[in-house]
């Protein structure tokens, strides 16, 4: 295992548990039978479907000095990705592409005033809610564009359509900056950074937005994009807030694994949420939601060394295992190039073909309290499921 990263737990409401494991297993089962052919000589055939079946199997302990908590007191994370635009049938294409030309081409410079002018919307925790427009201008962002009293970025520089990560640096910027019709009414709240698409890889093109406040209201349905009939950048919801005062505080072992034991015992993925009227009632419904499920283990992060396409001096950089299923995958898409940074947060727990984690859950644990003492010995298996119900 990745040094000074432990293997975590993802639960729904995107809290991590450290597990100290001493012993890892990964287990894949093809599901291959072998019948041997009559007056063949021993000769055998098989099907293979490729219907693999895996389990995962965690080998630890627990300790009152090593605690196994999840790390809560977290603002919640969004990501916008300016490389690609995802359509109904769940295909990617290029965000900066011909057919923004075409909308920018019918912009007027430093406007507002298009129809189809893509506007993008956050809400901080303190529920004030912005909307960023994104314009043709010379201007790379900022506020109060010929007195217009909006937030805007630049697509368009009035020559060429921005890069994917011309535009993704543009809102990193503004989200940085002092503008505003107070000073750092938007720093005050968020911090941005740049990094590299999960999608196509591309370096720079993706905007990770963070909420500079912790707790669990941070989680809400924005980033959000007006419905232009043009798909938008790939976006997530911000996700992974959790309040700063820990149940788990000062916890012994024995509460640790009391905790563990009746949250494996009773807990349940919950669904998805039905979509309500307005935007305050989904984000209020989320919320309760996760009181009542985010305890659900929905998946794991296992980090390794990898010294592939490693540009530091180190010869180990640390990633994360992922899960390639699906059948668009082959042979780059399975190689551990595509690995993620084993420091890589899980933005959004319930989406599939995230390689920041492997989906799945919990099936079963053994907890053993080792001669008496305040140490338990565990085992937990753990098996990959894409889609649960």
């Amino acid at each position: 295992m990745a040094v000074n990263i432990p293997i975590r737990l993802v639960r729904k409401d995107g809290g991590l548990i450290p597990l100290n494991v001493t012993t890892l297993t990964l287990d894949v089962d093809r599901s291959i039978n072998p019948h041997t052919i009559p007056f063949a000589g021993g000769e055998r055939f098989a099907f293979d479907l490729n219907m693999a079946k895996a389990v995962i199997l965690l080998e630890g302990i627990i300790t009152d000095d090593d605690l196994v908590s999840i790390e809560l007191g977290k603002g919640a994370t969004a990501s916008i990705d300016f490389s690609r635009v995802r359509d109904y049938d769940n295909r990617t294409y290029a965000y900066v592409s011909s057919t923004l030309q075409a909308l920018t081409d019918e912009m007027t410079n430093d406007s507002f005033d298009h129809v189809d002018t893509p506007q993008l919307t956050i809400t901080a925790k303190d529920g004030e809610t912005f909307v960023i427009h994104l314009i043709k201008s010379s201007t790379a962002h900022g506020y109060n564009l010929g007195s217009s009293g909006k937030y805007h970025i630049a697509i368009h520089d009035t020559t060429d359509l921005n890069t994917a990560t011309e535009i993704a640096t543009n809102l990193r910027d503004l989200l940085n900056s002092s503008a505003g019709p107070s000073s750092n009414t938007l720093s005050s709240r968020f911090t941005a950074s740049l990094a590299t698409s999960t999608v196509s890889h591309e370096a720079d093109t993706t905007v990770i937005i963070s909420l500079d406040t912790v707790g669990d209201t941070n989680n809400n349905n924005t980033p959000s994009w007006k419905e232009t009939g043009r798909y938008p950048p790939i976006t997530t919801h911000f996700v992974g807030g959790v309040d700063s005062a820990s149940q788990f505080n000062s916890m012994s072992a024995g509460d640790k694994v009391m905790f563990l034991y009746a949250t494996l015992n009773n807990s349940n993925d919950g669904g998805s949420i039905v979509p309500l009227v307005t935007a305050a009632q989904r984000v209020f419904t989320k919320n309760n939601l996760n009181k009542k499920y985010g305890d659900y283990i929905k998946g794991i992060q296992i980090p390794f060394n990898s010294s592939v396409n490693n540009s530091g001096g180190d010869k180990y950089v640390a990633k994360n295992f992922f899960m390639p299923t699906g059948p668009l995958h082959d042979t780059d898409s399975k190689h551990p190039s595509q690995a993620e940074d084993a420091s890589t947060e899980v933005l959004n727990p319930s989406a599939t073909g995230d390689k920041a984690f492997i989906k799945g859950t919990v099936t079963k644990a053994t907890f053993v309290q080792l001669g008496g003492e305040p140490i338990y010995q565990f085992n937990i298996q753990f098996v990959p499921v894409e889609h649960i119900i």
